[in-house]
């Protein structure tokens, strides 16, 4: 009885075989990516507001190609891990971003990354810029 079913299966396996798969399809070319104007050269510029906090400024180009509405800004201190980034609000109509809102700190620097998404009209999200800077400790 054993060797009964051995026929059936190896027939069942050559058909799965032979017929069972479809032919390879082609990959569909994504549509995303390019759809929003990506984040360039983005440079900053550390200076102190009249009060004396820390004012950083960020700047950044990109090409127009008619699909951007705005720019969300989220800063971090100290580390990335686990997507510590805060949403820094609202959203920028400008290539521009100045920040005076850093929190004192107690040693002897920290470092604050930067991540500038653009948004486009579609609400599709641009490929970021990313920066990190080093900011040290006030002399009293």
């Amino acid at each position: 009885m054993k060797n009964a079913h051995r026929p059936c299966f190896w027939a069942f396996l050559t058909i799965i075989l032979l017929y069972g798969c479809d032919k390879p399809k082609e990959l569909i070319t994504p549509t995303h990516i390019g759809r929003v104007p990506e984040v360039k050269n983005l440079n900053a510029r550390i200076d102190t507001t009249k009060t004396g906090k820390y004012l950083v400024l960020l700047n950044w180009e990109y090409d127009d190609n008619g699909n951007l509405r705005e720019w969300e800004v989220y800063r971090a201190l100290r580390d990335t891990a686990g997507g510590n980034y805060s949403f820094l609000q609202p959203p920028v109509k400008v290539p521009s971003y100045a920040d005076s809102t850093i929190p004192s700190f107690g040693e002897d620097s920290i470092w604050v990354y930067y991540k500038v998404i653009p948004v486009g009209n579609d609400r599709f999200l641009g490929k970021p810029g990313i920066i990190r800077l080093t900011l040290f400790r006030k002399s009293k």
